[in-house]
């Protein structure tokens, strides 16, 4: 039904280019603050909107908002929310399994392990590849490339020379003086600092 329903909008957009309609939501603001870039990038009208609407639309197919949402070739595995608290830990709420010919509700606990499970076999994979592909790159040049290094108990220390980052000669720093506080008396006789 959503295809149906992206192909009737995207011709009464084609029919009537000047249909767009204002949406307004009414929501506490810590909520709006999060939501807003969201929603903003949901209607943008470009590959980037369509790919936020692509990434989301699993997102209704299911009773409960999905927390982890793992798809495979033919196979997908939906980890639902909300989370429970369950002692001193949170589990989700249950897990869907899909695959041809088995589909399958799991309960909270269940759900919990299987999805330690996966997210523990991507980590394996990823890793796994990483340590494939260096052997096969050069090592990439660090983001960060270590500077100058920097005496801190020289910095501390208020007559010692510092490293000056503009030149690469030590300056001495000037003692530091103290300010002095001025205090103001009041018409109410106590005193501001």
């Amino acid at each position: 039904m959503p295809v149906f329903l992206s192909a009737f909008a995207r011709l009464q957009s084609w029919l009537s280019p000047a249909s767009d309609q204002t949406l307004s939501v009414k929501a506490p603001v810590r909520i709006l603050r999060v939501v807003s870039p969201i929603i903003a990038k949901l209607i943008t009208d470009d590959k980037i909107g369509e790919s936020y609407r692509c990434a989301t639309s699993h997102w209704f197919r299911y009773d409960g908002h999905p927390l982890a949402y793992y798809l495979g070739s033919t196979s997908t595995c939906v980890i639902s929310g909300p989370l429970l608290e369950h002692g001193k830990a949170y589990l989700p709420t249950g897990a869907i399994i899909e695959t041809p010919g088995f589909d399958v509700r799991l309960p909270p606990e269940d759900a919990h392990d299987l999805d330690q499970q996966i997210q523990q076999a991507i980590e394996n994979t990823i890793v796994d590849w990483v340590a494939e592909y260096q052997e096969r790159e050069p090592a990439p040049e660090p983001r960060h490339p270590p500077g100058a290094t920097v005496d801190l108990d020289a910095i501390l220390d208020d007559t010692a020379p510092v490293f000056h980052p503009d030149s690469l000669e030590t300056r001495p720093t000037l003692p530091k003086t103290r300010k002095l506080r001025r205090s103001t008396s009041s018409s109410k006789g106590g005193q501001h600092v």
